[in-house]
């Protein structure tokens, strides 16, 4: 706790009190009549002081009386430091595929790789109620579905509104990615994280899939990729990682473009094969990126002026008091 006074100029008054002792305040002994001055020194002799203290009392009484109301002129504030606790959400964007290939009906219970999409997104972006959320879907050219907002309601109407081939037909990943990169930098929240989700391979022209996600990088974003493949493929798929891992042993590289965007923008890589595997996804998306606990400082002042206003009226009445007494002192 410290204190600060509001108006410490007015503090300079105190220097003026030995004047006002000395010049305005009539002497003891003259001018003064002390009309029960034998009391005085009886009540002096009883507490062991110098009759001359009593006699000075209503002086004292008045002069700190006087420095009370300099003070509460300066108004003396006393300041804490209290640390408030609260969470702070994130900027982030939602990137879906809407290629043809998501209509493929190889998910549980018949269901389309699009509709458990839609499902889980709907799910993510409704337990993301701190966050400020974008929506970018994307095929042969991205959309801009929902641009940054807070309203999470908003965003769950954009993903159940999603239908495929609105842009085209096509996997322009890098399209996709710069575009939700530019609708994360309309955010003022940091950090900035894309979570892309896609069931093929990028066949855009343009730019690369890896130059988008270093320009991602460079621009501190951080892109979590979901790659979506039905269960009927799932043999397709173990050829393929055998292939992969012939491959890797004689060049060394296992990346592929999705993990290779998530490796270089410092997220993470995903693989779902059902309904329930990228609810899961989206749940492990959804702890990596929790909340920031942000800590401030608030400082509260609490003004002192009132208690030494009334210690000024408690002295002046004293001093009153003590006039009126036996002891008193009539000038």
């Amino acid at each position: 706790m410290d204190l600060e006074f509001a108006n410490p100029e007015i503090l300079n008054l105190l220097f003026l009190l030995p004047v006002w002792w000395l010049l305005v305040w009539p002497r003891t002994g003259a001018g003064v009549l002390y009309a029960r001055g034998e009391s005085a020194r009886s009540l002096a002799r009883w507490w062991g002081a110098p009759a001359g203290f009593v006699l000075l009392l209503p002086r004292l009484l008045r002069t700190a009386a006087v420095v009370s109301l300099v003070l509460a002129l300066a108004d003396p504030q006393t300041t804490d430091v209290v640390e408030e606790m609260s969470l702070q959400g994130k900027g982030i964007g939602l990137v879906v595929d809407l290629s043809s290939s998501m209509l493929a009906e190889d998910m549980e219970a018949g269901g389309t790789r699009i509709d458990v999409a839609r499902d889980a997104a709907v799910h993510f972006a409704e337990r993301r109620t701190l966050d400020e959320l974008s929506l970018v879907g994307f095929a042969a050219r991205p959309l801009t579905r929902v641009p940054p907002t807070t309203d999470a309601n908003l965003v769950v109407a954009g993903v159940e509104s999603l239908e495929i081939q609105m842009v085209g037909d096509g996997t322009d990943i890098s399209s996709a990615l710069l575009t939700s990169v530019g609708r994360l930098m309309e955010s003022d929240r940091e950090p900035r994280v894309a979570v892309l989700l896609t069931d093929g391979a990028h066949n855009g022209t343009g730019v690369r899939p890896l130059m988008a996600a270093r320009a991602a990088a460079a621009l501190g974003v951080r892109v979590h990729a979901i790659s979506i493949v039905g269960q009927e493929d799932s043999i397709a798929r173990a050829r393929r990682e055998a292939y992969t891992r012939a491959r890797a042993a004689t060049t060394g590289d296992m990346r592929t473009v999705l993990s290779g965007i998530a490796e270089i923008t410092g997220g993470e890589y995903f693989l779902a094969s059902s309904g329930a595997e990228l609810d899961s996804i989206y749940t492990a998306i959804d702890a990596l990126e929790a909340p920031d606990v942000i800590v401030t400082e608030v400082e509260s002042r609490r003004s002192e002026r009132l208690r030494l206003l009334l210690l000024a009226l408690a002295l002046l009445g004293a001093e009153t008091l003590l006039k009126g007494s036996r002891w008193g002192v009539i000038p």
